[in-house]
């Protein structure tokens, strides 16, 4: 296989909750796997992949060029989600796409390249495809109809440095995802503190989630500085991430945060964040941090 420039580009990819299909659909599951890996392994050999190795429901493509991976990609999502699943299940596959130098060791590549697309495939959700920089970067015009979106410069787990991740949409792919998964944003500050009671709705409407924040100095908001409540990124249904802005900037970021105990959040904020504190609660009368337009709670 011709390798570009860049480097060769590798796509991986795996079913979200297949922990849960196999419980679900017992017998049934073997049937699935199978079909998705025929759906997977057509659209993807089609654009001049190489399979380069399985492992439970985790497939493993190597690409001459990264638009063909791309365009393998959302052939494979688009398929996979108008093919008529058993059952009336609804199948979703993460897939993460990076080009990078590997060497061969084995017959197998190696090298941290390897590594980061199967992060990258981590960060995804179900119908979700992540890409990383260096795609984006190489890609020069997407294939077809399709776009990158820009979603900022994360922390992928076990890589320390930030990467910039991107999201390829293109039109009958769901467009819409909570952030990358077991990632944080570059700046922020991964915190896990799981949900040790149910959800609370505290009085006069107020929404789980909402917290009272003030300055530092104990005075309202202000200068710019800002907070976006957002799902986080794995743990509990409940918890959440709680992003600090300067205007347009991301300061800080929490993720994790319990939206069931706001004393768990304040005890971790508090003792990290440079531009904000929380407080117990809205007897303080300091202002309330509302969910922003598009957070998802």
């Amino acid at each position: 296989m011709e390798e570009t420039r860049g480097g060769l580009t590798f796509v991986f990819t795996d079913i979200e909750g297949s922990t849960r299909l196999v419980r679900d659909l017992q017998s049934s599951y073997g049937l699935v796997l199978r079909i998705h890996r025929r759906i997977l392994e057509t659209c993807f050999t089609d654009q001049g992949g190489k399979e380069m190795g399985t492992e439970g429901d985790a497939l493993f493509f190597v690409f001459p060029a990264p638009a063909r991976a791309v365009a393998a990609a959302i052939a494979a999502q688009r398929w996979v989600e108008l093919y008529d699943w058993p059952e009336g299940m609804r199948l979703r596959v993460r897939m993460g796409i990076h080009q990078g130098p590997v060497t061969v060791s084995g017959g197998e590549y190696v090298g941290l390249t390897v590594h980061e697309v199967s992060r990258l495939c981590s960060a995804a959700h179900g119908g979700q495809i992540l890409c990383s920089g260096a795609v984006a970067e190489s890609l020069g015009t997407t294939p077809g109809d399709a776009v990158l979106r820009d979603l900022g410069a994360y922390q992928l787990r076990g890589i320390p440095e930030a990467r910039s991740v991107y999201q390829v949409s293109a039109p009958d792919l769901e467009d819409d995802f909570p952030p990358p998964r077991e990632a944080v944003r570059d700046g922020g500050v991964r915190v896990t503190i799981w949900q040790r009671e149910p959800l609370l709705v505290r009085r006069s409407a107020r929404q789980p989630g909402d917290l009272d924040v003030c300055a530092v100095d104990g005075t309202p908001l202000g200068g710019g500085t800002r907070i976006e409540v957002r799902p986080a990124s794995s743990g509990h249904a409940g918890a959440f991430r709680l992003i600090v802005l300067d205007g347009a900037t991301v300061e800080e970021e929490y993720d994790g945060l319990t939206s069931g105990g706001a004393t768990d959040a304040a005890a971790v904020v508090n003792a990290h964040s440079r531009l904000i504190r929380i407080q117990p609660g809205a007897e303080q009368g300091v202002p309330v941090a509302s969910r922003q337009p598009g957070s998802r709670l």
